[in-house]
């Protein structure tokens, strides 16, 4: 059985694999946060690396509180994590490794996630009651409105493959075109297609399931005064 096990798990594609590590790398990450946070003394300041941990879900949590309203802590951790797989997949081209984000395996499974958390927004929000906005302002706009709600699965996931995709295949035309001269020109790119464009992805990515969460939750929740 383990024989099988093994070459099952040999056989499986390598930006699965890439994929996988980065969940287990970001699952020990809040685990071993989660632990330093729980023995934080109150009277002594938290190290470098806990200050930029907690300031980043300080302001996560506050841009989600701002945008979807009270129910922010059913969508913020879920943004979090998100947020942090997408970046660190769109640069894992940094260290050799095929990015994840750079196959449609990927970025469709991630808008399909997305869809259903902003579905669940709105089951958390207003119930079944929810599902009363696909027949707005009128019954036959039901199709229209379905097709809406079904379209930016496609438009997230194509945008994400196609920014990581391109980059990569850029990268590559350099490396094979200009031999050791690639050396100094790859660099620059690198930042500039893997850092810059993977942090912007990453930023369009959460904020288009924040926004299309927030039109799912009731008015009446949007305001947390």
């Amino acid at each position: 059985m383990w024989t099988e096990i093994s070459q099952y798990i040999m056989e499986l594609p390598a930006y699965f694999i890439v994929s996988l590590i980065i969940i287990v790398g970001l699952i020990i990450l809040s685990i071993v946060v989660g632990l330093m946070v729980d023995r934080l003394d109150p009277r002594k300041k938290p190290n470098k690396f806990l200050t930029a941990m907690i300031s980043f879900v300080e302001m996560m949590n506050n841009f989600v509180k701002e945008t979807v309203g009270k129910h922010w802590k059913f969508l913020t951790p879920i943004v979090i994590s998100m947020a942090l797989y997408i970046f660190i997949s769109n640069i894992s081209g940094l260290v050799g490794v095929p990015s994840p984000t750079r196959f449609t395996a990927i970025t469709f499974s991630l808008s399909i996630i997305a869809f259903v958390v902003v579905q669940m927004m709105g089951f958390v929000s207003q119930g079944w009651k929810s599902l009363l906005g696909l027949f707005k302002p009128f019954a036959p706009m039901f199709p229209l409105n379905l097709m809406s709600e079904i379209t930016p699965i496609l438009s997230m996931a194509l945008r994400l493959f196609g920014n990581i995709a391109s980059g990569t295949m850029i990268l590559t035309l350099i490396y094979e075109f200009t031999g050791w001269v690639s050396l100094i020109l790859a660099p620059p790119f690198h930042v500039v297609f893997d850092i810059a464009f993977g942090l912007i992805q990453t930023v369009v990515f959460v904020l288009l399931i924040v926004i299309f969460s927030s039109n799912k939750v009731a008015e009446s929740d949007l305001d947390i005064a």
